[in-house]
């Protein structure tokens, strides 16, 4: 969409502003609800892109779904008013979902919104204490690798990604106007490749790194978390007790380090 050109006027001597007019691309942010086995689940805000990535992961980390094979159908539906991702489930899953259903529509910038409580936010187990690390050149790699794939950003400038950076080299990136469905979609990328948990030794992100982050990392027994922004305290709190590492700042060659082997360390490293 172009926008219109317009003159503002500034009486200070030697000042003169414009507005320039130029094409404007924009990210797509619309509902998308999940039913499953016919009733609603939770809706969404997100860029209705890679649905079917959305919906396994989405699922995975919510503690619904714990292996493919429990999804027994997807089918996805468009209409002008949004998406709905009709799902049917192995039974067991049905008996997950009945016990985290959501009672509020999901902002695109909420991962949590409409639980009904604080219990049960984090489900999943700690990952090992002991372990091989990725390297900061790996993890400069892999953020430099998720801008180069962001191309919904590069259109219009406001759009997140994540990105999985497998034990064998290979980085695979979702993008999504939320920060959490991005994860999301990666995750269900990865499911629907064959991947399983613990075969990424990264995730990365295109923002800041709070709780619902970390949690989503925790569902795929990722070791390490990296952000391009900062770190929020819940974040620490969460990877301290569950052995992950957080990254933040991962930026221009450096990075800071909040949280190593179950230590707060706010270390600062560079290329």
């Amino acid at each position: 969409m172009a926008a219109e050109k317009s003159q503002i006027a500034d009486d200070s001597p030697g000042l003169k502003a414009s507005w320039q007019g130029q094409a404007q691309s924009l990210v797509e942010e619309s509902p998308v609800s999940f039913v499953l086995s016919g009733e609603v689940y939770a809706v969404m805000l997100a860029t209705p892109h890679d649905l079917a990535d959305f919906a396994r992961g989405f699922l995975w980390t919510e503690d619904i779904v714990r292996t493919p094979e429990e999804i027994l159908a997807l089918e996805i539906e468009s209409t002008a008013e949004g998406t709905a991702i009709y799902l049917q489930l192995h039974a067991t899953a049905m008996d997950r979902a009945a016990s985290h259903r959501r009672a509020l529509p999901g902002a695109s910038a909420c991962g949590l919104c409409g639980c009904p409580d604080f219990r049960g936010l984090q489900p999943f187990a700690p990952l090992p204490a002991a372990r091989n690390l990725p390297d900061p050149e790996q993890i400069h790699a892999t953020m430099a690798e998720l801008a180069a794939q962001q191309c919904l950003h590069q259109q219009s400038g406001n759009c997140h990604a994540a990105a999985l950076r497998f034990t064998d080299g290979e980085i695979l990136v979702r993008e999504d106007i939320g920060r959490h469905n991005a994860v999301d979609k990666v995750i269900g990328a990865a499911l629907a490749r064959g991947a399983v948990p613990g075969s990424a030794d990264i995730l990365a992100v295109s923002s800041r790194l709070p709780f619902e982050i970390v949690r989503k990392a925790l569902a795929w027994r990722i070791p390490l978390v990296a952000a391009i922004s900062g770190v929020s305290s819940m974040a620490v709190d969460i990877a301290r007790k569950n052995h992950v590492q957080l990254v933040g700042f991962v930026r221009d060659g450096r990075a800071t380090l909040y949280c190593d082997g179950g230590r707060e360390l706010s270390q600062r490293f560079s290329r």
